[in-house]
């Protein structure tokens, strides 16, 4: 084609970034939701590829979720999730996943 045409839609809750990262052929999404209507304290979601849609592989719980970054070392895979604020807490940790 010759525009971009919508294709599939997720629930997101204040989302505020998308990641895509690719491991052993596998397509994968993750989505860094930063707050609903009444909390920081919402799950972000990772989507793989299954060939024809996007669905969702897991949910993890994160704080005001502002970015993931994936990479790679010595072979390994890693997602990091940037996390801002717990409520008006801004002393929260932000987390490193490995595959």
């Amino acid at each position: 084609g010759a525009a971009f045409a919508a294709f599939q839609s997720t629930p997101t809750h204040g989302a505020t970034d998308w990641k895509y990262f690719n491991i052993d052929g596998s397509s994968f999404l993750a989505v860094a939701n930063h707050q609903d209507s009444t909390t920081t304290s919402v799950n972000s979601v990772i989507y793989r590829w299954t060939g024809t849609a996007f669905a969702t592989m897991q949910s993890i719980a994160t704080r005001g979720a502002l970015d993931w970054e994936y990479f790679s070392i010595d072979g390994g895979s890693y997602l990091a999730v940037a996390n801002r604020q717990s409520g008006s807490n801004f002393d929260v940790d932000s987390v490193i996943y490995r595959w």
